[in-house]
């Protein structure tokens, strides 16, 4: 996945349980002039539950999002 964004790309975080006891994060990143999806993270990791899904989920969009900052915004 690229980690060129455009200022004001949205992302959003979804967590599915895929079996019981079973869940994974899903992150969509939404351009800001179209609108259109720029691109889809899936977890590789299970968690055994939907909070802790959801917390790792919020930790990946922050990870992703600090990586794709120019350096001068990250200081």
């Amino acid at each position: 996945m690229s980690h060129k964004l455009r200022p004001g790309t949205r992302a959003t975080l979804q967590v599915r349980q895929l079996m019981p006891g079973e869940f994974a994060w899903i992150i969509t990143l939404l351009d800001p002039d179209s609108g259109n999806v720029h691109s889809t993270n899936y977890s590789e990791r299970r968690y055994g539950s939907q909070d802790e899904a959801s917390s790792a989920g919020k930790s990946a969009v922050m990870a992703y999002l600090s990586d794709a900052a120019p350096p001068a915004a990250r200081a």
